[in-house]
């Protein structure tokens, strides 16, 4: 599209006879691809002066390696990560409703109760548990020790039992059905 022509400086101009004069029009731009393929099929996305034209990845021929499932945690791993979740306050403590029998449960609210203070902690942080040893006892129960990590030199320590359940134990973790029946805080 043009624009319309500018009027010359006089009746004949500086340069002689009066003759319209036009502005310069750009060329108009290509149209961004809009439609998916034509977004994925990665044309413009090379940096200027780029011969190469391997992209680095969805080649086409190239081998797709199947994953295998993530495997589950341990079930004293698993335990200690939402036992920190919920004294630290970023998890409810209903979460662990049916994989703690009646009298951790209650001590477990005693805790949470009692540890305000982990919960100041870890404002903005994400607290992790820094080790997890478990003793295995005669009677197929895990006595765990763990300690967490709550900011960059703040740790403290968990303890807790776990007890395989069966059928009728209703919910636990794993096949096992491992419930918590005692836990501890310092």
């Amino acid at each position: 599209m043009r624009s319309p022509a500018l009027p010359a400086s006089g009746p004949s101009g500086p340069f002689g006879p009066s003759t319209p004069v036009t502005a310069p029009v750009p060329a108009p731009m290509p149209a961004a691809p809009t439609s998916p393929a034509a977004r994925r099929t990665g044309t413009g996305t090379a940096p200027p002066g780029r011969r190469d034209t391997r992209r680095p990845a969805g080649r086409p021929g190239a081998a797709v390696r199947p994953t295998a499932p993530p495997r589950p945690l341990p079930p004293h791993v698993w335990f200690a990560g939402r036992l920190l979740d919920v004294l630290t306050g970023r998890q409810p403590l209903t979460c662990l409703a049916g994989r703690v029998r009646d009298e951790a449960y209650q001590r477990l609210w005693e805790l949470h109760a009692a540890r305000a203070d982990w919960r100041r902690r870890v404002r903005g942080r994400t607290p992790y548990v820094y080790r997890c040893r478990l003793f295995r006892t005669a009677d197929g129960a895990l006595e765990v020790a763990a300690v967490v990590a709550l900011d960059q030199d703040v740790f403290r320590a968990l303890a807790f039992r776990l007890e395989p359940g069966d059928e009728e134990s209703g919910p636990g973790y794993g096949p096992a059905r491992w419930r918590c029946t005692a836990v501890a805080a310092q």
